[in-house]
C-alpha cells in the first residue's frame, strides 16, 4: 500500500491510483504543450510590441501553402553583445511557426561539432564570422556561425550573418515573401550619368525586394515597370523626355522623385532658383516645389577650420541648410513610426490645387520644425559665417515631402505631342506622385548615406507599389531616440539640477537617518530610564 497522499481533498490509496494520477497529469502538459505550439501568447510590454511578432509577419507567414524549413546555423557560447541573439531568433522562429498552420519548420545545428555541417552552411552561403572571445583567462579569436537559410520548394533565400536582433522580424518576414512571390514588383531607376557611382545605395536596398532596371527617358518607360524612382534635375527635360513622364504617370503607375527648386554650391557658398519645366509639368498635377529655400535650426552639422594663432582648427557647427526633420504625418504608413530624416538645401512641397478639387488628394508627410526661415531667391547666400540668415530661424513649419494620389489630365493635353507610336493617354484616375523636396535625397553623398533616409526611401516604395505588408513590420524598429531640443534656459537648469541635485540628496538622506537615530535615544532613554 502507498503513502496516503491527498489531492483535492481525495485520499490516494493505492500504488495504481497514485500511477494513474500521475500518468494524466503528464498527458496534461503534453497537451498544453501542443496547444500553446498552435495557440501563441506572450505578454509583450515593450514599445511597438517588439519581441512579438507583428499583424503584417503574420498574415505573410499565413500565405504559405507548402512546407517552408528554416536551416539555422548558430554557435551557443558567443560572446558579449551576441550572447542572446540565438535565443532571440529561436522564440522568433517559434512563434512564426505558430502561425504558419503546420507549414514553418525550423532546425537549428552547430557547424562547429561537425565538418558536413559547416560545409552545408558554407553552400548556403552563410560563412564562419572571426570573433573576439575571452577563454582561458586570454583572448582568443574564434570562428562562430550565426546564419540561417530558408527553403522553399526549388527557392532559397539566406540571412548569412545576423550580428544583430535589430530588423530581424522584418528580415524573416521579407525573406519569407520574397519565397512566396515568385513574380517580384519592377522599380525602374532614371539613367542618368552619374548613377552608378552615386546611388548604389538605394540599389543595393530595393534590390532586395524588387527587381531593379533602368529606363532611359528619351523611349517610353517599359509597361513591367511599377514605379519609377527619379533623381533630381538642375535644368529642363526635352519635350521627348517631359512626354514619357507624362504618359507614365497617366498609366496610374507611381513616380518618386527628389527635387528642390535650388541647386546649390557649398564650397562658393551660393546658390540659385532652378528653373525646369519639370516644376511647370508637377504644378499641373497639382504639387508645388519651391519656389525658395528652407533653413532651420534644428540642423545637422558640418565641419569648419577656422585659424587660431598658427594652427587650424576643424570644428563642427550647425548648419541651417541641411535641416534634421523630427516632424512627421503619424498617420500615413510611409511616415508612421518614423523618428528622424536628414535633408540637404530642401524647398518646400506644397499643394497647387484648387480648393474645389476633390478627386484627388494631397498629403503632407515630413515637416520643419518651428523654426524655419523661408528664402524666396533667387539667389541664395549659404554661407556658415555671418549669414544674416541665422537671425530668421523663427517662421512656422513647412513641409518638405509630400504625396499627390488622385485624378489628372496629361500635362500635353491640348498641346502638340512629340511623335510616338503609343496612343495618347490623355488623363487618369490613379495619379500617384510622391516629392521629396531635397534633390540629393538619393545620393550616397548625401540623402542615401542616413540609415532613416533609406527607411523612408522603402517605405515609399513599398507603399507606392501597392505592396505595403512590410512597411508596418519595419517601422516598429527604433534606429535612432533623437533628444529634444531645448532652450538655452532650460539646459542651464538641467545642468544645476545635475550638479546640485545629488548632494541634496545626500544631505537630506543624513538628515532623516540623523532625526531617527535621535527619536530611537529618546525611546531608549524612556523605556530604560537614563
Amino acid at each position: 500500500m502507498a503513502e496516503r497522499m491527498t489531492r483535492s481533498g481525495r485520499t490516494i490509496s493505492s500504488k495504481r491510483e497514485l500511477l494513474i494520477y500521475v500518468l494524466i497529469l503528464a498527458g496534461i502538459l503534453v497537451l498544453a504543450n501542443l496547444v500553446s505550439r498552435r495557440l501563441f501568447f506572450r505578454w509583450d510590454w515593450t514599445e511597438n510590441n517588439i519581441y512579438t511578432l507583428s499583424e503584417s509577419s503574420r498574415n505573410i507567414v499565413g500565405l504559405l501553402d507548402d512546407r517552408l524549413l528554416a536551416k539555422v546555423y548558430f554557435s551557443d557560447d558567443l560572446p558579449g553583445e551576441y550572447a542572446g541573439n540565438r535565443r532571440y531568433l529561436q522564440d522568433m522562429l517559434e512563434e512564426f511557426q505558430a502561425y504558419a498552420g503546420g507549414n514553418f519548420h525550423f532546425e537549428i545545428y552547430r557547424p562547429e561539432d561537425d565538418s558536413e555541417l559547416e560545409a552545408e552552411a558554407q553552400k548556403y552561403g552563410i560563412p564562419p564570422v572571426q570573433l573576439q572571445a575571452i577563454e582561458n583567462d586570454r583572448m582568443e579569436i574564434k570562428n562562430v556561425w550565426m546564419g540561417l537559410a530558408l527553403l522553399y520548394q526549388d527557392r532559397r533565400e539566406t540571412i548569412p550573418i545576423i550580428q544583430s536582433t535589430v530588423g530581424l522580424e522584418y528580415d524573416l518576414a521579407a525573406a519569407i515573401k520574397k519565397l512566396i512571390n515568385v513574380n517580384k514588383r519592377t522599380i525602374a531607376l532614371v539613367m542618368d550619368p552619374d548613377w552608378n557611382d552615386k546611388n548604389r545605395s538605394i540599389r543595393e536596398l530595393l534590390s532586395q525586394t524588387y527587381d531593379i532596371t533602368t529606363a532611359d527617358l528619351d523611349s517610353p518607360v517599359p509597361e513591367n515597370v511599377d514605379l519609377l524612382i527619379m533623381n533630381g534635375i538642375t535644368d529642363s527635360l526635352s519635350t521627348t523626355q517631359l512626354y514619357h513622364i507624362d504618359q507614365y504617370l497617366m498609366s496610374g503607375r507611381g513616380l518618386f522623385l527628389a527635387q528642390s527648386s535650388v541647386h546649390a554650391d557649398l564650397q562658393q557658398g551660393f546658390a540659385r532658383e532652378i528653373r525646369s519645366n519639370l516644376l511647370d509639368a508637377l504644378r499641373h498635377y497639382g504639387l508645388k516645389v519651391g519656389p525658395g529655400l528652407l533653413a532651420d535650426r534644428l540642423a545637422s552639422q558640418i565641419g569648419v577650420e577656422t585659424q587660431r594663432g598658427i594652427f587650424r582648427v576643424r570644428n563642427a557647427v550647425k548648419y541651417p541648410f541641411f535641416p534634421l526633420i523630427r516632424s512627421f504625418n503619424g498617420d500615413h504608413p510611409i511616415t508612421s513610426g518614423l523618428e528622424q530624416a536628414r535633408l540637404f538645401f530642401t524647398s518646400q512641397v506644397t499643394s497647387a490645387l484648387d480648393s474645389s478639387r476633390s478627386d484627388v488628394l494631397y498629403e503632407p508627410l515630413a515637416f520643419t520644425s518651428q523654426a524655419t526661415a523661408y528664402l524666396p531667391g533667387p539667389a541664395f547666400n549659404i554661407s556658415h559665417a555671418n549669414n544674416p540668415v541665422l537671425a530668421m530661424l523663427s517662421g512656422p513649419a513647412r513641409p518638405v515631402a509630400g504625396l499627390l494620389r488622385g485624378s489628372a489630365d496629361s500635362y500635353f493635353s491640348g498641346q502638340e505631342q512629340p511623335a510616338s507610336a503609343e496612343p495618347f493617354r490623355s488623363a487618369t484616375v490613379a495619379l500617384q506622385i510622391l516629392v521629396v523636396g531635397d534633390r540629393e535625397f538619393f545620393s550616397d553623398q548625401a540623402g542615401a548615406m542616413v540609415p532613416d533616409n533609406l527607411t523612408f526611401i522603402i517605405n515609399a516604395a513599398d507603399f507606392l507599389t501597392g505592396d505595403a505588408e512590410l512597411i508596418a513590420v519595419r517601422s516598429r524598429e527604433v534606429s535612432t531616440r533623437p533628444l529634444k531640443e531645448l532652450s538655452a534656459g532650460a539646459r542651464r537648469t538641467y545642468k544645476w539640477l545635475n550638479i546640485l541635485g545629488p548632494a541634496l540628496l545626500v544631505v537630506t538622506l543624513g538628515l532623516w537617518r540623523w532625526r531617527g537615530g535621535r527619536v530611537r535615544s529618546r525611546r531608549l532613554e524612556e523605556a530604560y530610564g537614563h
